[in-house]
This record gives C-alpha cells, structure tokens and sequence, in this order.
C-alpha cells in the first residue's frame, strides 16, 4: 500500500512538473507544441523498437526450446529403441 501511494505521488509530481513547464516555458506555445509533438514521436519510435526486440528476443527462446525438445525427444526415443532391443534380446535368449 505504502508503495502504491508513493509511486501515485511520483507520477503526480511528474505531471504537474510537466504542466508547469509547458505552462512557463519561455517558448511561444506553436515551438512547444511542435517540440511535445515531437518528443511524443520519438517515444513511440522508441517504444514499438524495444517491442520488436522483447517480440524477437521471445520468438529466440521459443525457437531455442522448440529445438531442445526436439533434441530431447529424439535421444528419448533412441534409448527407448535400445531397451526394447535389449528386452527383446533378452527374451529370446530366455526362450531358448
């Protein structure tokens, strides 16, 4: 709770900050404007490339563990086979 409450005070004080600085900025407001418009821009840009790259880093691991299960169950069935012919080996020795 107490977290919760400190981190909605931060993000307030951000946006006041925020306010008061577009408010008193000695800019006219067509600059300011141009210049949020722009950081805004820059933003998005950075934010749909660290999606991309949280997208591409998860398709890599997905494809890593396809590819060891894959592994896995080609040596499971490998040892499978060999304990079969092993068994039945061992049977027909039995037999005789």
């Amino acid at each position: 709770m107490k977290t919760n409450n400190t981190l909605v005070g931060i993000l307030g004080g951000v946006v006041v900050g925020a306010a008061l600085g577009v408010l008193f900025a000695p800019d006219k407001g067509e600059n300011t404007r141009k210049k949020l418009k722009s950081n805004a821009n820059d933003l998005k840009d950075d934010l749909k490339n660290n999606f991309d790259d949280f997208i591409d880093t998860i398709s890599e691991k997905y494809q890593s563990l396809v590819h060891s299960g894959s592994d896995l169950l080609t040596e499971g069935k490998t040892k499978l086979n060999t304990l079969v012919s092993d068994f039945n080996a061992e049977v027909d020795k039995n037999s005789k």
